[in-house]
């Protein structure tokens, strides 16, 4: 019976939002309002991918992905051409609101802009896709970098 919960939990992450996961080990307890992925998980929606240690998927009433959350060794490559969004990098923790398509990174980020190719460095930086900003903080001694590419003439 567990398991058949877990397969519906699963297909109705993939089918709500597009969102299929991929990892090494899978929790769910019935009636929880989140499901966790840990060991090489790899998160993709659409032409977006998510590699992290682990995934934790916060649910609505509906079983539908409201958050996701990647945590450790996390890498990815955001993808958003309605918004001509072209992104990748690292950092420790990834948290993504999909109804706000929003992104907040956290721990030693590294964001490239690879349609503007242009880089940030930074303790945490928040995308927001559909204000279209980015706001990069720095928590320590080492202050926030961006690197602008410069034409030389």
């Amino acid at each position: 019976m567990r398991l058949l919960i877990s397969i519906l939990v699963l297909s109705s992450l993939a089918i709500a939002g597009g969102l299929e996961v991929t990892s090494k080990d899978f929790f769910y307890k019935e009636g929880d309002s989140k499901a966790e992925f840990s060991g090489n998980v790899v998160a993709k929606e659409g032409d977006s991918i998510i590699n992290s240690n682990k995934l934790i998927v916060f649910l609505d009433k509906k079983n539908e992905a409201k958050k996701y959350k990647a945590i450790g060794n996390v890498r990815f490559t955001i993808k958003n051409t309605k918004k001509g969004r072209d992104i990748s990098g690292s950092s420790h923790s990834l948290t993504y609101l999909p109804n706000e398509d929003k992104f907040i990174l956290i721990g030693n980020v590294v964001l490239h802009d690879n349609e503007k190719n242009r880089d940030v460095y930074g303790d945490q930086v928040i995308v927001d896709n559909k204000k279209g900003t980015s706001v990069a903080k720095s928590n320590s001694k080492k202050p926030v970098k961006f690197i602008f590419n410069t034409s030389k003439k």
